[in-house]
């Protein structure tokens, strides 16, 4: 993954934040290609230098065909590299092949200027944090979001959504804070039930060894039931619900007895975490299953 704010690696579970949504806000220019393509190894320093040199006027977006083969299909790429513009949602224009700088930047200049768009203070804070992340402006959006609260601070949705973002980065201490001032109300919307998820997990997360180290250990020891239920908390931490949630579904059915029941009440706490993620119904009977 890119270390730039402006270059975004997308795949189908971040697709619909930062293209869909993202293009509502910022044009975002996707690089179709793969890495046997030699013209799309040409195209992409580019695109990325373009990137940078635009500031923020547009978003570069890159989908690997091979691993996201669903994604192009969808969109109909029958060739690489192919590159597409879409604002507000919609594809507006395209080029295919390896085009020389200048032809880029005459492609990029036809719809948009080097000038980032300033933020629409209009708009919904919350709405404007999801999109600065999913473009990879954690600092941005968390920024955004205190600035919001101090303004508003008995805004349950601004306090959810900065401890989502707070959790997101590490910082659990203030995504703790964060829900500790929700009042009942707000206490009972699904965000705050992700975010106690999401805390929930981080308390059972033994930070003194990485994800790599808890695997090394498990392939060292298959039964090692603490490395197994550590690295299915990390895999979960960093997203990866599915694996982590097999991970600690192995573990039940294995060592049911392992933390008094830790497995599983863990698997409660992802479930949480997901929120209205359509996959957890399919979870739950899962687990279920396994219970009986």
């Amino acid at each position: 993954m890119s270390d730039s704010p402006y270059i975004i690696d997308v795949t189908k579970e971040n697709f619909e934040a930062v293209i869909l949504q993202g293009s509502m806000q910022t044009p975002i220019l996707i690089d179709f290609w793969a890495d046997w393509c030699e013209p799309c190894k040409m195209l992409m320093p580019v695109l990325a230098k373009l990137a940078e040199e635009y500031q923020g006027a547009f978003i570069l977006a890159k989908i690997d065909t091979d691993a996201e083969q669903e994604i192009a299909q969808q969109l109909g790429i029958r060739s690489l590299p192919t590159v597409k513009l879409i604002i507000n949602g919609a594809a507006v224009d395209e080029f295919s092949g390896a085009l020389p700088e200048g032809e880029v930047r005459a492609f990029l200049d036809k719809h948009i200027s080097a000038e980032p768009p300033a933020p629409d203070p209009s708009q919904d804070p919350v709405e404007m944090a999801k999109i600065l992340q999913s473009q990879g402006q954690a600092e941005a959006a968390i920024a955004m979001l205190r600035e919001a609260q101090a303004g508003d601070p008995e805004n349950g949705d601004i306090a959810i959504a900065l401890g989502q973002a707070c959790v997101a980065e590490g910082n659990y201490d203030d995504a703790r804070q964060c829900l500790s001032i929700l009042s009942d109300d707000d206490a009972k919307k699904p965000g705050a039930g992700v975010l106690r998820g999401m805390l929930s997990l981080s308390d059972a997360d033994d930070n003194t060894r990485d994800e790599q180290t808890v695997a090394n250990q498990l392939a060292e020891d298959a039964g090692n039931s603490d490395a197994m239920f550590q690295l299915g908390i990390k895999q979960a931490l960093r997203g990866d619900f599915d694996t982590g949630v097999k991970t600690l579904m192995d573990l039940m059915q294995r060592d049911r007895e392992f933390g008094d029941d830790g497995a599983r009440k863990t698997l409660v706490s992802i479930f949480d975490a997901m929120g209205d993620d359509p996959r957890v119904g399919q979870m739950r009977r899962q687990m279920f299953n396994l219970l009986h």
